[in-house]
Parts: structure tokens; C-alpha cells; sequence
């Protein structure tokens, strides 16, 4: 992780970005090394982060369509249906 991603907002970093991020955020957060204001600020990033990447995974989730194959034996595209996953 670069010392500039340290200083992004979750929405100018990348989904992969953000994700290694949040990563370094726990390892460090689990190292204890951290004081209390250190760890509330790192918690609190990292909620950010979550929500960013969340929200992320729902957009691509919602552009996702399933391939099937039609009466004619051509594939067509479908929706996804958020219902089953």
C-alpha cells in the first residue's frame, strides 16, 4: 500500500485499492500497536471503507446479466436477479 492511498477518500481509490487499504487497516489494528485515538480514527476509516467497497459490489452486481440460452438456441442476456443471490 502506497503512503498517498493512506490520504484518499474511499471514493478516489479503486475498488482493489480501498480493499487493501482496509486490509493494512486490520492487520495494524490487530497488531495493537496503535494508541486509542489512532485505533477510533482507523475504525472509523475503515467503516468508510466497507461502505465504499459495499456499495461498490452492488453497482457491478446490478450491471452483472446471466447468459442463457434462448428457444432459438442463441444465448441472450438476462438481468440479474438480485433475488437469488
Amino acid at each position: 500500500m502506497k503512503a498517498e492511498d493512506k490520504d484518499k477518500k474511499p471514493d478516489e481509490m479503486s475498488f482493489e485499492k480501498a480493499v487493501e487499504r482496509l486490509e493494512a487497516i486490520v492487520e495494524a489494528m490487530e497488531g495493537g500497536g496503535e494508541g486509542l485515538d489512532a485505533m477510533v480514527a482507523s475504525f472509523e476509516e475503515g467503516q468508510k471503507l466497507v461502505k465504499f467497497c459495499s456499495a461498490k459490489l452492488a453497482e457491478i452486481e446490478r450491471k452483472v446479466e446471466i447468459l442463457t440460452k434462448g428457444a432459438n438456441g442463441k444465448a441472450k442476456a438476462e438481468p440479474f436477479d438480485e433475488n437469488l443471490a
